[in-house]
């Protein structure tokens, strides 16, 4: 199946999505802007492959998420 990464998924549209997509069995890899919301974001879909912790509302951040 395929590898899904999602922002926001912490919660909100976000978390929806991401639940849908590990029910139907994507790899699904979620993002927080910090450490707290990184682990809310996994205990709430806990089928999720893993987790990423970047604030893409800093410049610093989002280029360092896409290196």
């Amino acid at each position: 199946m395929a590898n899904v990464f999602i922002t926001g998924s912490a919660g909100g549209l976000g978390q929806l999505t991401a639940e849908l997509l590990v029910e139907r069995g994507y790899h699904v890899v979620l993002h927080a802007r910090n450490a707290k919301r990184a682990g809310e974001a996994m205990s709430k879909v806990p089928g999720a492959v893993s987790v990423v912790t970047w604030d893409l509302s800093s410049i610093g951040e989002t280029k360092k998420a896409c290196s």
